[in-house]
């Protein structure tokens, strides 16, 4: 078998083992994902909560858990998150200058995005960084601590797009520091 990711996969056996593998998965993860919609759960919640059994673990080499349980949830739920805000054609981030400037500008905002940081939370510390720019995009403070978060995630990714994402972004984000 010739996967379009990977290694040949050779042998009636070793690819029956693959490919039921890789379904069982798949069906695991749509399964879960549709039982949460059931039960109320929003798509971040899925995201944060449905896991692989280890015996289903086919790998994020290539995908990730987290992006198809949000596709399949999308798939279903469509755009809506039941959210009234997200009805309208204002993205999320148009607020983030003005509670910049509620926090005191973007230096604490940035000061707040390494404090994150330091505890792992680098998502969280990616938006903050997105706020502190939204307020001064010139603000070279934001540009470092937005390439540290993004040299942390690209430090911690084991995907090869993920990874492809984040190199982007640290390219841009160096030229822009230049």
């Amino acid at each position: 078998m010739l996967p379009s990711h990977g290694p040949v996969v050779s042998g009636i056996e070793n690819i029956t083992t693959r490919v039921t593998k890789y379904r069982d998965a798949i069906l695991y993860v749509h399964d879960a994902v549709v039982k949460g919609m059931n039960d109320g759960k929003d798509v971040f919640t899925l995201m944060r909560e449905t896991k692989l059994p280890s015996n289903l673990d086919v790998g994020e080499g290539y995908g990730k858990l987290t992006w198809s349980i949000r596709g399949i949830y999308e798939g279903y739920a469509g755009w809506f998150d039941l959210n009234p805000a997200t009805m309208y054609e204002v993205p999320p981030s148009s607020p983030y200058a003005d509670l910049v400037k509620l926090a005191g500008g973007p230096d604490p905002v940035v000061a707040r995005a390494l404090e994150v940081l330091l505890k792992g939370q680098a998502a969280e510390a990616l938006r903050l960084t997105d706020a502190a720019l939204a307020a001064d995009v010139s603000h070279r403070g934001a540009w470092e601590a937005r390439l540290k978060v993004l040299e942390y995630l690209r430090g911690q990714s084991r995907n090869s797009n993920e990874r492809g994402w984040l190199e982007y972004s640290i390219r841009g984000t160096k030229a822009r520091l230049k």
